[in-house]
């Protein structure tokens, strides 16, 4: 008695059936020792440029759909500076080790031996990218991030930032913020609204991790192509190029437009960041630029640049810049 060919049929599917599944796991986990070598490489690769990256556990799980590997008690040191956080998951994607997703969902901390920084519930993601032709794209996002300092709360809200490579030796970025409180200036009515930026970071390929500031203050600078500022209603657009002179002092040229620049520097005296004197020699060249625009009948252009330690409006000398040296 033959068996009926439909018979022959279910089995010959179950067998491919089971015989897929067996391939996709030797598979997935070949894939999954390959990720976890890339992970020691990485590590590898930052020590050679003196940033020490150690966790104390990596638990694993994901299967079959994604490779999942949550790094415990992490830590990155930088110089002086030291990263931690309680969980770091990595996200692969089996079917594309291009593509990488990032995700803290716990605090960071940020301390050194001048101050510590603790950012709460920052709940980041991030992906990332590399194409075919080894350009690397990273977004990264999230809701809220509240930045604790010297007992002061940043506030920031709605976050998107990408970074892009080029064939050139500079680096494409662009930032969203959706609201941000920042005390002591910006905050109740005073919230910045909108903040959007773009522009690029210039020879990141020669940024140097042991001279960073020798690079920034040589080559590297970042030029704003475009930027957007509303605080209140003052509107900002502008663009310009920022970057540190051989003091390490603050050094830009920035080029906006704005329908009330004079509440800015209102709201800084109020601050205690400039004298009224200051301010009112503010108000007097946004006041003398406004009427020589309309008599022209164009738009009002301010230029603001800070070099050797000053902040200058229309080429005329205002305030003292701190050092940005300290900061670091």
């Amino acid at each position: 008695m033959h068996k009926a060919p439909g018979y022959k049929i279910i089995i010959l599917i179950f067998f491919i059936f089971i015989l897929s599944i067996i391939l996709y796991s030797v598979w997935y986990f070949q894939i999954e020792k390959i990720t976890t070598h890339e992970l020691k490489s990485i590590q590898k690769s930052l020590l050679n440029k003196n940033i020490e990256l150690t966790w104390e556990q990596t638990i694993e799980s994901g299967f079959p759909y994604r490779i999942e590997k949550e790094l415990n008690n992490v830590n990155l040191k930088f110089h002086n500076t030291q990263f931690s956080t309680k969980i770091l998951k990595i996200i692969y994607q089996p079917w594309n080790k291009k593509h990488i997703i990032f995700l803290i969902p716990n605090d960071i901390n940020i301390h050194n031996v001048k101050k510590k920084i603790t950012i709460h519930n920052s709940k980041i993601l991030a992906s990332l990218t590399i194409d075919k032709f080894s350009k690397g794209r990273i977004s990264i996002v999230s809701d809220k991030i509240i930045f604790n300092l010297k007992k002061k709360k940043y506030d920031l809200r709605k976050i998107e930032m990408h970074l892009q490579t080029n064939e050139t030796d500079d680096l494409q970025f662009a930032i969203f913020m959706g609201k941000l409180s920042l005390p002591p200036a910006f905050i109740k009515e005073n919230t910045i609204n909108k903040f959007h930026i773009n522009g690029d970071v210039l020879k990141y390929k020669n940024f140097d991790t042991n001279n960073y500031l020798g690079w920034l203050s040589k080559e590297g600078g970042i030029q704003i192509e475009n930027l957007k500022l509303d605080i209140s209603e003052t509107n900002i657009i502008g663009n310009g190029f920022f970057s540190l002179d051989k003091n390490f002092d603050l050094l830009n040229n920035i080029s906006i437009s704005s329908n009330k620049l004079d509440n800015i520097f209102i709201l800084l005296e109020k601050n205690n960041y400039i004298t009224k004197s200051t301010s009112i020699k503010a108000d007097l060249i946004i006041n003398a630029i406004k009427i020589a625009a309309e008599i022209s009948n164009k738009k009002a252009i301010f230029s603001i640049k800070m070099q050797n330690g000053y902040l200058y409006l229309m080429d005329i000398k205002l305030i003292k810049v701190p050092n940005f040296k300290q900061y670091l």
